[in-house]
């Protein structure tokens, strides 16, 4: 049996450039600090993380396949990759000014992220939703945002923007059946 590093290391064996950013990141770029130190979870290709380094931020991007992170490896100086399996553990003791999760859930990880999110920090994600009208991300409904999730892990934060394409059909959108927020952790 395959394990999850062997199907990410095959599915991004042929991937070469990082694509295009998240659509939370695009449209407000406005709201993200340009220094201090963030973490990309789940980073795939690197987009993201790199969007954020080339801002001025300091980008821990992890990835449980260590293909994509040998291609991120060198790829700019504030961009840091790292080959791990993202749990709650491995978020222990760390602090960061942003966190970003972008088309990967795990719920357990919520409460992890926020300890994480330092004071006043903004907690980010993207991903597929359970109510999406098109084909497209995974089908496991694991894997899937239900209505209501995205408020749930940010509990007790602020909440500074967030969108629902659910009901978006064409394909090429980058918010096609996808939700997102961005939520700022409150000082106290």
């Amino acid at each position: 049996m395959n394990s999850p590093r062997d199907k990410w290391n095959r599915i991004y064996s042929g991937e070469s450039a990082p694509g295009s950013i998240a659509a939370v990141l695009e449209q407000n770029a406005d709201l993200l600090p340009k220094q201090g130190r963030a973490l990309d979870i789940a980073c795939g290709t690197g987009a993201n993380a790199l969007f954020l380094a080339e801002r001025g931020m300091e980008v821990d991007a992890r990835d449980i396949s260590d293909v994509v992170i040998a291609s991120l490896a060198n790829q700019h100086p504030r961009l840091h990759p790292r080959a791990v399996d993202v749990t709650p553990e491995s978020l222990f003791g760390l602090q960061f000014d942003l966190i970003l999760t972008c088309h990967y859930l795990d719920p357990a990880l919520a409460p992890a992220i926020l300890e994480a999110t330092s004071p006043a920090g903004l907690i980010i994600y993207q991903t597929f939703t359970s109510t999406k009208k098109v084909d497209i991300g995974p089908s496991n409904p694991d894997f899937l945002l239900k209505p209501g999730d995205l408020e749930k892990f940010v509990d007790g934060c602020d909440i500074l923007a967030k969108q629902d394409g659910s009901d978006i059909l064409e394909k090429e959108n980058t918010m096609a059946g996808r939700a997102w927020i961005i939520a700022r952790k409150l000082v106290v």
